[in-house]
């Protein structure tokens, strides 16, 4: 949902799992009725959501001893994932592991050591190959 965001405070600062982590009341209108919720970030000063600012989030009911309250999220633009990411570190940890596993093929005297390189080679190309397969 979209709402322009009508005041923003800083309410409480407390330790998460990752560390401390920073409460706001956020203020806004839907459907011309005022309501507020909760948003945590990992900065006291936060930058998502801006008083007089048109904002898009997803909201959340929660229940707690004290009653009912809302917690929002802001919506995350399309491609932010980190997987693209992390598939091109996991090959690049390949090329380490190539030339690991080859080393050990010269030092027991099971290729020499002019054909390391090509060695190398083909089995990275092997682990992607092989990595290519598991995508689903």
């Amino acid at each position: 949902m979209k709402a322009i965001i009508k005041n923003v405070t800083f309410s409480k600062e407390f330790d998460g799992k990752f560390g401390p982590m920073f409460s706001h009341k956020i203020e806004y209108d839907i459907d011309g009725q005022p309501r507020f919720a909760f948003y945590t970030s990992k900065a006291k000063e936060q930058t998502t959501f801006k008083t007089g600012v048109e904002a898009e989030f997803t909201e959340e009911k929660r229940t707690s001893d004290r009653g009912e309250f809302y917690i929002i999220k802001p919506v995350a633009p399309a491609g932010t994932s980190n997987y693209g990411r992390a598939i091109k570190q996991e090959r690049s940890r390949y090329s380490a592991f190539a030339v690991s596993y080859s080393k050990d093929l010269v030092v027991a005297d099971r290729i020499p050591i002019s054909e390391m390189k090509t060695v190398a080679t083909e089995l990275f190309h092997l682990m992607v190959a092989l990595d290519k397969t598991l995508d689903v």
